[in-house]
C-alpha cells in the first residue's frame, strides 16, 4: 500500500532517459522519493530571524504563452485579490521585492520589462513555512510528531484556519484555496469512469487510500487524546483537503533541497519550459528568489519552471499544461530470467546503472535511445553482438533484433491506446462540450495528452518498421515475409516447363545418366 510516509502523496517520477537523468530539475521527482522540507534545518540556519511570520501566499496562475494568453486571464477576482494585495504590502514591509510582479490579476503576471537573469521576486526566508512552523504550533505540534512534511504542514494550514482572525498567518491563509481538484479527492466512481485507461486512475486509487489510511490514523491518535482536539476542528474531509492544499501549492528550493510554503511563490502557476523562472533559496541573502530564465514582456503572465508531467501535475492539483514540454508516459522494460545471457545481461544494465526492471519515458516528439537499447540488449542472443549495445546513441544491432524490439514496443503502443474508452478524435469533440465539468475537462485533457504521445510513439515505430525487410527466424537471420506466395507463384510460373523437365528426366534415366558407375 502506498504510504504517506514516503512521500507517496506527492510523487512525481523524474522523467528522464531512466527516470533518473541529473540534466532535469530536482523538482519533477520531488514528491515520490522526498518528504516536504527534508532540508529545512538548512534553510532556517541560514535565515535572518527579524522578519514577522504574518503573511502568505496566492492563489494565481499564470500561462507561459505570453500577452495573447493575458486577455482571457486578466479578470480581477475580489475574493483573491483583496487578500493578496493585503500580502503583497506585508511582504514589503517584510523586506519582500516584489516590484516586478503585478499581483493584481488572476494570473499574475510582469510588471515591466524583466530580462534574463533578472530577479522577479525576492522574499525573506523567514517567511517560509517550514516543519519548523509545525513543531512550534501547540495544537498541532504533538499530532504531527512523526509523520510526514507533508501532514505536519497541513495540520499546521488546518490549525491556522481555525484560529481565523487571531494567526498571525491569516494573509497567508485567506489566499490559498480551501480545496484542490485533484483526482484523489475525487468519488472512486469518478475515479474509475473519467480516468479509464490512464496510468493516472491506479496512481490515483493508491494516493487516496494512503490519504485515507493516514486519516485513520490521525483520528485515532486524537480519540486517544482528547486534549489535541482542543483547538484543531478537524474531519475526514477537512484533513484530506488541506493535505491536498500543501501538495499543491509546496515550492521546492534546489540548493537547500526542501520544500515550503511561500508567499506567492507557492502559488504561481508552473510550466515544464525550461524558460520558466526558476526558484531557489539564496543562502547568502538569506532569502528566496524568482529568477527570469529569458526576457519577459511587460503584462506577460509569469510562472515557474517546474518539469513534472501533466500526469503529476493532474494528480497533484487536478489542472495540466496545455502543450506542456516535459510531458511524458513510462514504458516499463526488463530482461528475461529465463535468458541464456541473463547474468551477463544484468551486469551490464547494472554498471550502467539501471535495474533488471526499468522504466523509461516516451515523448510525443522522439524515441527514447536509452529504451531502445536497453531492449535490444533484452533480446539479443548473441553474446558476440553484446559489444555493439549502445545506450549513447541510436545503434542498431541486427535487423532481426531491431524488428523483435519495434514489434514489442508496437503491441504494447496499441495496448494502451485500445484500454481507453474512445479515440483521440473523441477526446477532441469531447473537449468542445461546453457543458464538461472541471472534473471532465481535466480528465479528459489528460486523456488526449496521453493519447497522444502513444499515438505519436506508434507512428514512429511504424515509421522504423517500414525499411524492414523480412522477419525473424529462429537461426537469427531473416527471410521475407512473402515467402509463402513467392513459392506459390514460383511454382505457377514454372508449370508450362512441367513436361520439358519430365521428358528430359525420362531421357535421362533412360542414358542411365545417374546410375551407378558399376552399372556402366
Amino acid at each position: 500500500m502506498t504510504s504517506l510516509s514516503s512521500g507517496a502523496l506527492l510523487s512525481a517520477q523524474q522523467p528522464t532517459e531512466a527516470l533518473r537523468c541529473p540534466d532535469h530539475s530536482l523538482v519533477r521527482n520531488s514528491l515520490r522519493t522526498c518528504t516536504l522540507a527534508s532540508g529545512h534545518s538548512l534553510l532556517r540556519a541560514a535565515r535572518l530571524r527579524h522578519s514577522v511570520a504574518n503573511i502568505n501566499a496566492t492563489h494565481g496562475r499564470s500561462h507561459r504563452r505570453g500577452t495573447d494568453a493575458l486577455a482571457a486571464t486578466t479578470q480581477q477576482s475580489s475574493a483573491v485579490m483583496t487578500p493578496i494585495l493585503q500580502l503583497q504590502k506585508r511582504l514589503q514591509d517584510s523586506g519582500a521585492v516584489l516590484d516586478a510582479l503585478d499581483l493584481s490579476y488572476k494570473q499574475s503576471v510582469a510588471a515591466r520589462k524583466v530580462r534574463q537573469g533578472e530577479v522577479l521576486l525576492s522574499i525573506p526566508g523567514d517567511v517560509a513555512v517550514t516543519k519548523e512552523d509545525v513543531a512550534a504550533e501547540p495544537a498541532c505540534a504533538q499530532l504531527a510528531s512523526g509523520r510526514s512534511e507533508v501532514v505536519g504542514l497541513a495540520l499546521w494550514l488546518i490549525v491556522q484556519r481555525c484560529k481565523g482572525s487571531t494567526s498571525p498567518w491569516k494573509d497567508f491563509v485567506d489566499t490559498l484555496p480551501q480545496t484542490t481538484n485533484s483526482p484523489t479527492l475525487w468519488p472512486p466512481e469518478e475515479q474509475s469512469e473519467y480516468l479509464q485507461g490512464s496510468p493516472a486512475l491506479q496512481e490515483a486509487q493508491a494516493r487516496s487510500t494512503a490519504l485515507d489510511a493516514e486519516w485513520d490514523s490521525v483520528s485515532q491518535q486524537m480519540a486517544a487524546d482528547p486534549s489535541q482536539q482542543a483547538d484543531l476542528k478537524i474531519n475526514r474531509d477537512i484533513f484530506r483537503s488541506a493535505v491536498a492544499v500543501v501538495i499543491a501549492h509546496a515550492v521546492y528550493l534546489p540548493s537547500v533541497q526542501c520544500f515550503s510554503l511561500l508567499p506567492v511563490a507557492s502559488t504561481l502557476q508552473r510550466t515544464g519550459a525550461d524558460t520558466g523562472a526558476a526558484l531557489d533559496y539564496d543562502i547568502d541573502n538569506g532569502c528566496v528568489t524568482l529568477t527570469a530564465q529569458r526576457t519577459i514582456r511587460q503584462g506577460e503572465p509569469v510562472a515557474i519552471y517546474d518539469g513534472r508531467p501533466n500526469s503529476e501535475m493532474f494528480l497533484a492539483s487536478g489542472m495540466l499544461e496545455e502543450n506542456n514540454l516535459s510531458d511524458y508516459l513510462t514504458v516499463q522494460a526488463s530482461l528475461v530470467a529465463a535468458d541464456k545471457l541473463y547474468v551477463m545481461k544484468k551486469q551490464v544494465v547494472q554498471s550502467l546503472g539501471f535495474d533488471v526492471q526499468q522504466e523509461f519515458p516516451i515523448y510525443a516528439d522522439r524515441m527514447p535511445t536509452q529504451l531502445l537499447a536497453f531492449l535490444r540488449l533484452s533480446r539479443l542472443q548473441d553474446s558476440g553482438q553484446m559489444a555493439k549495445i549502445n545506450f549513447e546513441d541510436d545503434v542498431v544491432i541486427s535487423q532481426s533484433n531491431e524488428y523483435e524490439v519495434l514489434q514489442l514496443l508496437m503491441a504494447d503502443m496499441r495496448d494502451r491506446l485500445t484500454a481507453y474508452p474512445g479515440s483521440i478524435e473523441d477526446e477532441m469533440k469531447l473537449l468542445q462540450n461546453k457543458k464538461l465539468t472541471e472534473r471532465q475537462r481535466a480528465a479528459a485533457q489528460l486523456r488526449f495528452s496521453e493519447k497522444v504521445i502513444l499515438q505519436k510513439t506508434l507512428d514512429a515505430v511504424r515509421r522504423r518498421l517500414a525499411p524492414i525487410r523480412g522477419i525473424p527466424t529462429k537461426g537469427g537471420k531473416m527471410v521475407s515475409p512473402n515467402a509463402d506466395l513467392e513459392d506459390i507463384f514460383s511454382t505457377i510460373e514454372n508449370i508450362p516447363n512441367a513436361p520439358k523437365k519430365l521428358f528430359a528426366g525420362i531421357k535421362s534415366w533412360a542414358r542411365g545418366d545417374k546410375d551407378p558407375t558399376w552399372k556402366r
